[in-house]
């Protein structure tokens, strides 16, 4: 278990949020505690400064990725300290990392249960039957970058936008579900890395080559390769790459050193971007109802800047990766650089793969054009690049 005491105020362990009276009664949150004291809360109400008191308590929160994951680094332990610093302690959290509470992916279960008060690594992508929109990130593009990437997806968590019956994205992925979810930094571009097979042709792509995939999306866009997709957490993967139970996967490079790739993947195609990985940062609406007013703004106004520190930083470690692979033996490939035809069959398959997804939520019953194309928008607004045909898209 990782304690936060090495943060500022000594942190006490992460949990989602429980307010003063509720906790006077005894009705505390999953693992949460009443620590029987108040501590004062500064709040501007435009009428001058306001001083409320809060009741001391502690937030039990997990997260399924390790302590050298960018999201710790850059979003969950910054936003964790700043709650805990604006609410002079009142607020503080118990922090699990790498699974060790819950397993990476069955935080929404969890949180139900009672077992945490706040998922740090909500993996929506990996539910697609209860949460069937949020993989529209991993679709893939031409040009973007974290950065982009993150202020798309934060501008479509609060996009006014119908997809379905009324109601915007969040309302149908989140609200719905009695969630309050804050997106976490988007990762960089997954590319294409491989442990033996160099992909030079367009004959190189076959079934015989396992890839691990993160989402339904990976696994429309493997078929259209025409090679094996294999869904599992990101968590398994280095266990499978090194026993040869996989052959590659589709994955961003500033994470290789965090899981130890940079020791197994000995050939990528980058200059393809094969979509962005989210996930966000999630509790019950009754956890957040907990909190005191002014602590949610705290809490939204942290988690709106505080996403752009952690994918400025997941960008900017990108090359640190790189290095790190070819110091171990890989190479990278450029898209350009590969023959004309492998450079249209990839372009191809990207598009193909829109199509596909959107087909196959339409089939469902989901607003998957609606959806498509508000992550298009978004996307492009934020400074993106994708296929013409995709841009002609109504």
């Amino acid at each position: 278990m990782k304690k936060m005491k090495r943060m500022k105020n000594l942190m006490k362990p992460v949990v989602g949020a429980a307010v003063a009276a509720t906790m006077a009664l005894g009705l505390v949150a999953c693992g949460g505690s009443n620590e029987g004291a108040s501590a004062p809360s500064e709040s501007n109400d435009g009428g001058g400064d306001k001083t409320e008191a809060i009741e001391e308590m502690r937030l039990r929160a997990s997260s399924g990725v390790t302590a050298k994951h960018f999201w710790d680094r850059g979003f969950f332990t910054p936003l964790m300290e700043r709650i805990d610093s604006e609410t002079n302690g009142a607020i503080s959290f118990e922090a699990f990392t790498s699974g060790e509470l819950v397993p990476l992916g069955t935080e929404f279960d969890a949180l139900r249960q009672g077992t945490i008060d706040i998922a740090l690594t909500f993996m929506a992508p990996y539910d697609p039957q209860r949460f069937p929109y949020s993989e529209v990130t991993m679709l893939p593009l031409l040009e973007s970058d974290a950065v982009i990437a993150s202020t798309a997806m934060q501008n479509m968590m609060k996009s006014d936008r119908e997809l379905k019956d009324g109601k915007t994205y969040y309302e149908i992925e989140f609200a719905d579900k009695g969630l309050v979810a804050f997106a976490n930094p988007l990762t960089e571009p997954y590319v294409l890395g491989t442990t033996r097979q160099k992909i030079e042709s367009v004959s190189d792509f076959s079934e015989a080559i396992r890839l691990r995939t993160a989402s339904r999306v990976h696994e429309i866009l493997a078929d259209n390769l025409g090679i094996t997709a294999i869904s599992m957490p990101i968590t398994d993967a280095y266990d499978a790459l090194s026993r040869n139970a996989l052959d590659g996967f589709f994955y961003n490079i500033p994470d290789w050193k965090a899981f130890g790739f940079d020791e197994l993947i000995k050939h990528a195609v980058e200059g393809a971007n094969f979509g962005h990985f989210v996930g966000h940062t999630a509790m019950t609406q009754e956890t957040w109802d907990k909190l005191p007013a002014d602590v949610q703004e705290k809490f939204k106004a942290a988690a709106d800047e505080i996403i752009f520190d952690g994918a400025s930083l997941t960008r900017d470690e990108t090359d640190e990766n790189r290095d790190s692979t070819m110091e171990k033996g890989g190479e990278f490939t450029h898209l350009n650089d590969l023959d004309p035809e492998l450079r249209e069959f990839i372009s191809q398959a990207i598009v193909d793969t829109w199509v596909e997804w959107i087909e196959n939520l339409e089939g469902q019953g989901h607003a998957g054009k609606e959806m498509a194309l508000l992550w298009r928008d978004m996307i492009v607004e934020a400074g993106g690049v994708l296929p013409q045909e995709i841009m002609d898209m109504e």
